[in-house]
C-alpha cells in the first residue's frame, strides 16, 4: 500500500456493492447497510471517507465496514478498494474542485504502515511504545520522514508527521521527532499563510460525530480516538472556537491536562453558550503520580472521569471559578 484511499474507487465500490448509492445531505450518501441488511440505512461520506447506519449498526470509517462485510483484513480491503474503477461515474461532492491543498507534505513522507526499512520500524515503534492503534494511525494519515531536504526550514526527517484536514484537505501538518532530535516538534514554515491556532487536530470529527473530547494535544486525541479532537495549546484560539460553535457536535468534553483545569473552565464558558460542556479534572491523577494526560492515563480512565463529572452551567461554573481561582490560568 503506497497511497491513501482515492474517493471515486471508494464511492464505486459501495455503488456497485451496496448501492445503488442516493445522494442525501451534508456531502452523504444513501445505501444498503450490510450489518443490519436494510436498504438506505448506511450513509456514506466519501471527502470524510467515513459511514454510518442510522440504526445504530455501525460508525467509523469506510475502510471499516468493508473489512467487517467481506472478512477480510485491513491490508485487503485497501487492495479491494483500490482495485476498483472508477468508471464512467464520478464522485459528484459538492467540494468546490478548485479546493487543492496549499501546502505539501515534507520530502521523504510515508504513510506509518509502508515501508520496512529501520527507519520505519523506528516511526511505528515509537508510536507503538505510546499505545497508539497504528492502524488508526494510517487512517488518519499519520506518516513519517526518512529524506533529509537541504532546506533547513522544510527538513523532515525523523518525524512523525502528524496530518491537519479541512474537508478532505490537508492543511497543515506538523512534525514529532522519534530520533531524540532537540527540537520536539516542528512546524511547515511560516510562509504557508496558517498556523496552529487556526486548525484543529481531526476537525473532521466535529461533522461527523455528535459527542467529541478537546484535547491540548494530537497524542491524547488519538488515544481516545475517532472522537478526539485536540487545540494544539493550552486554550483553543478564536478560529478554533467559531470552528466548533459552528459546527453540528452536540456535547463537547473539554479535557484540559493537569494542572490546567482553570484553562477549561475559561474555554467552557464561551462553549457552553451553544454546546452541551463537561470539563474534566485530572489533577488528581497527577498528584496519585498516575499521570498528566490522555495519553498517559488511558482512554478508559477517561471515560471513568466523565462520568462523574457534571454538565456545565452558569452556577456550576461559577463554583469551580471560585474554587480554583487561586490557580492561575496559562496561555
Amino acid at each position: 500500500m503506497n497511497k491513501m484511499i482515492d474517493s471515486e474507487k471508494l464511492y464505486t465500490y459501495f455503488n456497485t456493492h451496496l448501492g445503488p448509492l442516493t445522494p442525501s445531505t451534508n456531502n452523504y450518501y444513501s445505501c444498503t447497510c450490510p450489518i443490519c441488511g436494510k436498504k438506505d440505512k448506511l450513509a456514506v461520506n466519501f471527502i470524510y471517507k467515513t459511514a454510518r447506519c442510522f440504526r445504530g449498526c455501525f460508525s467509523g470509517f469506510a475502510v471499516d465496514i468493508i473489512m467487517i462485510y467481506n472478512g477480510i483484513s485491513y491490508f485487503e480491503a485497501y487492495e479491494l478498494i483500490d482495485s476498483m474503477e472508477p468508471g464512467l461515474l464520478r464522485v459528484p461532492c459538492t467540494v468546490n474542485k478548485a479546493q487543492k491543498s496549499s501546502i505539501q507534505l515534507p520530502r521523504g513522507f510515508h504513510l506509518i504502515l509502508e515501508g520496512n526499512t529501520n527507519m520505519a520500524h523506528r516511526a511505528r515503534t515509537y508510536l507503538q511504545d505510546r499505545n497508539f492503534d497504528l492502524n488508526y494511525m494510517d487512517r488518519l494519515g499519520v506518516g513519517y520522514c526518512i529524506d533529509e531536504d537541504k532546506d533547513p526550514l522544510n527538513n523532515f526527517f525523523g518525524r512523525i508527521i502528524i496530518p491537519f484536514k479541512r474537508n478532505g484537505v490537508l492543511i497543515y501538518f506538523i512534525g514529532r521527532t522519534f530520533i531524540d532530535d532537540y527540537q520536539r516538534y516542528k512546524n511547515p514554515p511560516a510562509s504557508k499563510n496558517i498556523g496552529k491556532s487556526e486548525v484543529l487536530f481531526n476537525e473532521e470529527a466535529l461533522f461527523i460525530q455528535k459527542k467529541v473530547y478537546l484535547f491540548e494535544g494530537w497524542a491524547d486525541a488519538s488515544t481516545i480516538g475517532p472522537t478526539g479532537v485536540s487545540q494544539q495549546g493550552a486554550l483553543p484560539g478564536l478560529i478554533q472556537r467559531n470552528i466548533i460553535i459552528k459546527s453540528p457536535i452536540e456535547e463537547l468534553i473539554l479535557v484540559p491536562d493537569a494542572g490546567f483545569y482553570s484553562n477549561g473552565l475559561a474555554a467552557a464558558r464561551d462553549l457552553m453558550k451553544h454546546k452541551k460542556v463537561k470539563v474534566l479534572n485530572l489533577d488528581y491523577y497527577q498528584e496519585m503520580g498516575i499521570g498528566k494526560d490522555a495519553n498517559e492515563l488511558g482512554k478508559e480512565t477517561i471515560y471513568n472521569q466523565e462520568e462523574k463529572t457534571q454538565w456545565m452551567d452558569d452556577k456550576f461554573l461559577f463554583h469551580q471559578f471560585k474554587v480554583y481561582a487561586n490557580k492561575r490560568i496559562v496561555i
